[in-house]
């Protein structure tokens, strides 16, 4: 499953769908646009540091999509929904 910003974002918030798919998938993956994103977001937040030990604790199980000219455009899209 690859995750969005916004189901990354609902992830760390606990919201019951986003937990639930990404526990049931076989794999989680995140590219570096939405970790730039989700990044740029935290450090906005009153709950930075929080959401920055939430992420550290995502990223060790997760996979870390890079994104170059060889991507196919056809790689499946998907949020936690």
């Amino acid at each position: 499953m690859i995750l969005d910003t916004n189901a990354l974002s609902a992830r760390a918030d606990g919201e019951p769908g986003a937990v639930t798919a990404a526990g049931s998938a076989k794999s989680v993956e995140i590219s570096v646009i939405v970790l730039g994103e989700y990044r740029f977001g935290i450090g906005q937040s009153r709950r930075g540091a929080e959401y920055e030990a939430w992420l550290s604790r995502m990223l060790a199980a997760c996979r870390i999509l890079e994104l170059t000219a060889e991507t196919p455009p056809d790689t499946p899209r998907s949020g936690w929904n």
